[in-house]
């Protein structure tokens, strides 16, 4: 009974760390008009677009990890039994460079991140298996590699450093990037996005959000085209 009792003190300590009201959303929409060519006739466009907000409470790291890692395997099953676009977007309480941003920018984390050393309950061993395979870029990162009229402004609000924008949420005690657009490169195009706040229009009401802006954070809009996937 002693072995019994521990295992369930183990399995509560356990669900209270890692069940928490943080949720994600996927839809697979169908666009109602195509342009598909005379050699895909009556193939339907499908998109599959993902949004979250991933746990805020910083000494969680192995929290944000594992829902963001759930989320991507959850994508991927998707993946693998259509041949679907995707974005993943929202607020993933992660800053550029923290492990659940490398795991989303670069498809894997490496095993000597620190964040890795917060994981009380083993829930991210082995680190082998942080891993995903779709080809996600962020969208904002185009405002690094375009030109044309008005890009210089925007790619002084961008980090150089991470491929992000320098900041999405702006209060008085904190400015930072935590929230992200991402898209599968190989079937999806950036065609526009929504220009980026520079801090001193934001910080003259002190900080978000104020009179004009009524979030803490900025916000992010990217329109997208559909492209044929290399084969």
């Amino acid at each position: 009974m002693t072995e019994v009792a521990v295992q369930t003190t183990q399995k509560k300590v356990a669900l209270n760390r890692l069940v928490k009201d943080n949720v994600a959303l996927i839809v697979v929409l169908e666009a109602k008009f195509t342009n598909q060519g005379a050699d895909n006739p009556g193939k339907r466009q499908l998109l599959c677009v993902a949004n979250t907000h991933v746990n805020v409470q910083q000494e969680l790291k192995d929290v944000k990890i594992w829902q963001v890692h759930t989320l991507l395997k959850g994508l991927e099953k998707i993946a693998a039994s259509a041949d679907i676009p995707m974005l993943v977007c929202g607020d993933f309480n992660s800053v550029p460079g923290s492990a659940p941003h490398s795991l989303l920018a670069m498809g894997k984390v490496d095993p000597l991140h620190p964040d890795l050393l917060v994981d009380p309950l083993a829930i991210l061993r082995p680190h082998s298996k942080l891993t995903h395979q779709l080809p996600l870029v962020s969208a904002y990162s185009t405002f690094l590699r375009g030109i044309g009229l008005g890009l210089e402004q925007q790619r002084r609000r961008m980090d150089p450093a991470t491929n992000e924008p320098l900041f999405t949420n702006c209060t008085r005690d904190f400015i930072g990037t935590l929230d992200y657009i991402f898209y599968t490169a190989d079937s999806l195009t950036v065609e526009s996005l929504l220009e980026l706040l520079d801090e001193d229009s934001l910080r003259k009401d002190t900080a978000l959000p104020s009179p004009e802006w009524s979030s803490d954070h900025i916000a992010l809009l990217a329109e997208f085209r559909c492209v044929p996937r290399t084969r």
